[in-house]
């Protein structure tokens, strides 16, 4: 577990002394003990755990049509507020947020990401090299919207509007932003 944390702190960047860290781990999987471990190595390098998430494996018995093109991860992190900016969340599956993710704050998803509010902050679905992987928010507003590895942002200077939820996915090489339809 330790040998795992080192790794994951050595690929994160802006980790620095007195930052806050968010851990996910899956459901039932921590013991308390573990949990106090986990505290005193971050306390150790200067960090600070901010919270643990706790993750669920999520298997549904019929799919959409609509999904039947997506890739399909094991696992989906919850995450039940609001990412302000500095807050940093790295997941290898789905991450759904409940809430909106602000200006710095941002998301990083081996899968899709999906924001239940206003997406104002930067995002990266498909971070493993998913060109399948899709970016779903009720506002999309992001500062920097990434999907495998293709970047995108707003224009400079020009007010977006965004009344209705919208997908961005890659279509033709492209990021391409789709209105959806509920």
């Amino acid at each position: 577990m330790k040998r795992e944390l080192e790794r994951r702190l050595s690929l994160a960047q802006d980790c620095s002394w007195g930052s806050r860290i968010s851990i996910t781990a899956k459901a039932g999987k921590l013991t308390l003990k573990q949990t106090q471990e986990i505290k005193t190595f971050l306390a150790e390098r200067g960090l600070r755990l901010h919270d643990f998430i706790i993750k669920s494996e999520i298997r549904g018995e019929e799919e959409n049509d609509f999904f039947e093109n997506f890739s399909h991860y094991e696992e989906t992190a919850l995450i039940c507020r609001h990412l302000r900016s500095g807050n940093k969340f790295f997941t290898d599956g789905n991450v759904v947020i409940l809430g909106d993710v602000n200006p710095g704050a941002e998301i990083i998803a081996g899968g899709n990401i999906l924001v239940m509010g206003s997406l104002r902050g930067m995002v990266h679905a498909g971070a493993s090299g998913d060109e399948k992987a899709i970016i779903v928010a009720y506002r999309l507003i992001p500062t920097q919207l990434r999907i495998a590895d293709h970047i995108t942002r707003p224009p400079d200077g020009e007010v977006v509007l965004v009344d209705s939820p919208e997908m961005a996915r890659i279509r033709s090489g492209k990021v391409c932003i789709e209105k959806l339809k509920i």
